[in-house]
């Protein structure tokens, strides 16, 4: 998370509490989870718009009984099924 400016840091920061709030146990993430958050920061993807998708995914899961995931490979495949979709529109 180097090649952004201090504010767009601290919004990708705000990426990873939200999403261990959101997960409600553990306190850190995974290389996986790290390499998700770098390529939606290389892809230059708002980090408002990936919190939106982490937010509507746990009322989802909220809706369905379900636990919120462990990692951020499930949103990660949200995000790009959204993305695709807006771009054949």
């Amino acid at each position: 998370m180097t090649s952004l400016p201090a504010d767009e840091d601290f919004e990708y920061s705000m990426l990873v509490h939200l999403f261990l709030e959101l997960r409600g146990r553990g306190m850190s993430l995974s290389s996986a989870d790290l390499d998700i958050l770098k390529s939606w920061e290389d892809s230059g993807i708002k980090p408002e718009f990936i919190a939106q998708i982490m937010i509507e995914y746990a009322e989802d899961c909220k809706q369905r009984s379900k636990h919120f995931p462990n990692s951020f490979l499930p949103l990660s495949r949200r995000v790009r099924s959204i993305l695709i979709k807006a771009n054949e529109t």
